[in-house]
């Protein structure tokens, strides 16, 4: 046994096997097949080339395939492991033969050399002379410097935390929806090896500025030069370093090679922490460091960043939460209902969960502070009359509880909710919480953006009790336990209406059919297509920016046949922008023109052949690319829904329409909260600017949505980044089929020549 057991084959085929199963499933994102082919080829090298590095190895490596190969004894093993050889070879070059639906690989230099000079706010710098003039003016610990820092960071929390996050851990809101990913400035390999002058680059200069190797196309950093002054930039850059506690390198030591210790300091003392013992002083201290920015100095929910956020930063002055597990007629939540705010965040919202930083002590301070703001710190639960929702016994989710849910759903929530659950509101009635904002019922179907709610228990909780602030009424009063449960039962199902966010899927397949394309939104056909949902994020890219929107989520579908190709774009949207229309004036929004819903998508003109793509943003003037537009009609004043193709050369001047879009055929219909659209062209048309749809070919496409109901026009919309498309390519079955039984065959040939040289090996030995 022992001999077995350490015998080098057995440890080749372990490691093998474990990198693979690292390569294959450890990493996140998944790796795409071709690149863990290329891992696998160079690990079985290096492993191989280890295991024989002696001669004694050597043998004892190769000693089982000589017996197996050769010994007179094992021929029907023999006969087997030809089976499986064969098998296994063809079975690999048919895998390798098939189309992949897998992205294409995209490399990218995540710090790219930086130019010696630029030219920027009218002036020309020199990055390796440039030094930032607010540090040298104002050095570290002075009052000057925590001013800047200050100011520093209320630049940063109106405009970068969206992405980068109230962590600066690149977490933010919309952090999710981006590729690559906002830079994590608390990583030692971002800021804490780069001089600050580098930082200055990229700031003004954003995405378009990097160069090929850093994948502009790809980059969502806006141009911060045409929104940010010169000063603002080098404040945000001080209030970068001091918040991660790193220190900017200098050109000195890049070119020396050392590298400065930076550690990040702990939020807290350790020891402090660990007794369990946060001062009143310095819960002050963490409340100013993670919260004031949203929820005010004063805990009265107006930070400087809460003009832009939705929905409102909580104003804890007031004593009001809208999460807890207590009953309907208890005031407040436990203790333990607030932690978990803190702790896990609120999806969907800009709230992060802090535990990733804060330890229990730090959190429970925190909690300590916030009761002082709403001067309910004093009172025990039983003085509040605390006590928690009843929770009765378990209904189980079979088909009559799920029908009851279904009939008391219609009666109950449908009004808010929506006949789907999508959260357009049925009632006629303009929602709007206690402190007169506007506000709309969750989108069921959007697991996701659940704030509190992960099961079927939490919906339980929140129908019980309610969401205090909000139209959401407790039903303590109306419906049994029972009821209760069949209802929570029935919206969990609701998540299956919807087609899930994507998990690192990034190619839209479009799927090959014969005969006519669908044209309306509802054949059947549609229902064949593979559907993949992406983010639609607001852009806070390019003024006039926009900071949130209901609309966040676009899924589409693409069939095509030998002449045509048609895309469905399916949005949920809870108003029906249709100006004029009853059904728009009855959900409009105060002192908001409406305009026209609208939907867009985004191809280069020509298909790239290089990793190269236009940027994002409406391409840039090497890079023009074509933009299929969608708009509602209109009531008042008169206009039909319109289909166009827009030409783009970059986002610094509009789109221009073309004077003949006949070859783009569009037809939306909006139902129960959600448009769908429909768009069809030919493959290929006479127009030059047009691109070339070729099956096979990974083509890039984005999106973009406007929210009539908000008023969102021109830049003010909601967009993606570039995914792939890919059209089904047609199967060669002499390729596919030649290739794998060509390369069974040869393995089978390369196995009995080996069986025939170890068979004489043998047969000498006996003799």
């Amino acid at each position: 046994m022992r001999r077995v057991v350490t015998h080098p084959l057995l440890w080749v085929v372990v490691v093998i096997l474990a990198l693979y199963a690292f390569f294959a499933y450890g990493l996140q994102p998944p790796m795409p097949r071709s690149l863990l082919l290329q891992f696998m080829v160079f690990t079985v090298i290096g492993v191989l080339m280890v295991a024989t590095f002696d001669d004694v190895t050597y043998e004892r490596l190769v000693e089982p395939f000589r017996l197996l190969l050769g010994h007179p004894r094992l021929r029907w093993l023999r006969l087997l492991a030809l089976l499986l050889v064969v098998g296994g070879s063809a079975s690999l070059a048919y895998s390798w033969a098939k189309p992949s639906f897998e992205a294409p690989v995209e490399l990218r230099s995540v710090h790219p050399a930086p130019p010696t000079t630029i030219r920027i706010y009218d002036k020309t710098f020199n990055l390796v002379e440039l030094r930032n003039p607010l540090r040298e003016d104002n050095p570290k610990g002075s009052e000057g410097y925590r001013a800047l820092v200050a100011e520093g960071a209320e630049i940063y929390y109106k405009n970068c935390l969206y992405c980068h996050g109230d962590d600066l851990d690149g977490d933010g809101v919309f952090a999710y929806g981006f590729n690559p990913q906002p830079a994590n400035f608390r990583d030692v390999g971002t800021i804490a090896q780069l001089q600050e002058s580098y930082v200055f680059w990229r700031i003004t200069t954003g995405g378009p500025g990097l160069p090929r190797e850093g994948a502009p196309w790809l980059s969502a950093m806006p141009v911060w030069e045409e929104m940010l002054d010169e000063e603002e930039v080098w404040k945000a850059i001080l209030f970068l370093y001091d918040y991660t506690g790193f220190e900017p390198r200098s050109w000195e030591l890049a070119e020396t090679g050392a590298v400065e210790e930076t550690p990040q300091p702990d939020p807290v003392p350790s020891g402090e922490a660990a007794a369990g013992e946060v001062s009143r002083e310095r819960a002050e201290e963490l409340y100013l460091t993670y919260c004031a920015q949203c929820h005010g100095r004063e805990g009265d929910g107006q930070g400087p960043v809460a003009e832009f956020l939705y929905p409102k930063p909580r104003d804890f002055t007031l004593g009001v939460f809208k999460y807890k597990t207590t009953h309907a007629d208890s005031e407040f939540p436990y203790d333990e209902d607030l932690k978990k705010t803190i702790r896990e965040g609120l999806p969907g919202t800009a709230m992060p969960g802090w535990g990733k930083r804060l330890k229990e002590p730090e959190i429970d301070a925190l909690v300590r502070l916030i009761k002082e703001f709403g001067e309910w710190d004093e009172d025990t639960p039983e003085d509040l009359g605390l006590a928690p929702i009843e929770l009765g016994e378990r209904v189980e989710p079979d088909a009559a509880s799920l029908a009851r849910g279904r009939e008391l759903f219609e009666k109950a929530c449908v009004q808010c909710h929506g006949a789907e659950g999508r959260g357009n509101v049925t009632s006629g009635k303009k929602l709007k919480d206690d402190w007169g904002d506007r506000i709309w019922p969750r989108n069921l179907t959007r697991p996701s953006t659940w704030r509190w709610t992960k099961d079927a228990e939490d919906v339980f909780q929140r129908i019980s009790t309610g969401i205090r602030g909000t139209p959401m009424p407790e039903h303590t009063t109306e419906m049994s336990e029972r009821q209760r449960w069949d209802i929570a039962n029935y919206v969990m199902t609701l998540r299956d209406k919807a087609v899930p966010l994507s998990a690192g899927e990034t190619v839209v397949r479009g799927l090959r059919i014969d005969g006519p394309l669908p044209e309306d939104p509802d054949d059947p056909a549609w229902e064949e297509a593979p559907a993949v949902t992406f983010a639609l994020l607001p852009n806070v890219i390019k003024e006039p920016r926009l900071f949130h929107s209901l609309n966040d989520r676009v899924t589409v579908r693409v069939l095509f046949n030998a002449e045509a190709m048609a895309m469905r774009l399916d949005v949920d949207d809870r108003t029906y922008s249709v100006p004029g229309d009853p059904l728009e004036k009855q959900y409009r929004r105060d002192g908001v023109e409406p305009t026209r819903d609208a939907v867009a998508v985004q191809f280069p003109t020509t298909i790239p052949t290089t990793s190269e793509k236009p940027w994002f943003r409406h391409g840039d003037p090497k890079n023009p690319v074509n933009i299929w537009y969608w708009r509602a009609p209109s009531i008042e004043p008169p206009a039909p829904e319109e289909g166009l193709i827009l030409d783009a050369r970059g986002p610094d001047g509009p789109p221009s329409p073309r004077d003949d879009s006949s070859a783009l055929r569009v037809r939306g219909e909006w139902s129960d909260g959600q448009w769908r659209v429909v768009f069809r062209r030919p493959l290929e048309t006479a127009d030059g600017r047009d691109i070339r749809f070729e099956a096979g070919r990974y083509i890039p496409v984005a999106f973009a949505n406007w929210d009539g109901w908000d008023g969102q026009q021109g830049s003010r919309h909601t967009l993606t980044g570039w995914y792939w498309l890919l059209l089904e390519p047609e199967e060669d079955p002499i390729r596919l089929y030649g290739t794998s039984g060509l390369a069974g065959l040869l393995a089978g040939l390369l196995f009995l020549a080996g069986v025939r040289a170890q068979r004489r090996r043998f047969d000498d030995r006996d003799r």
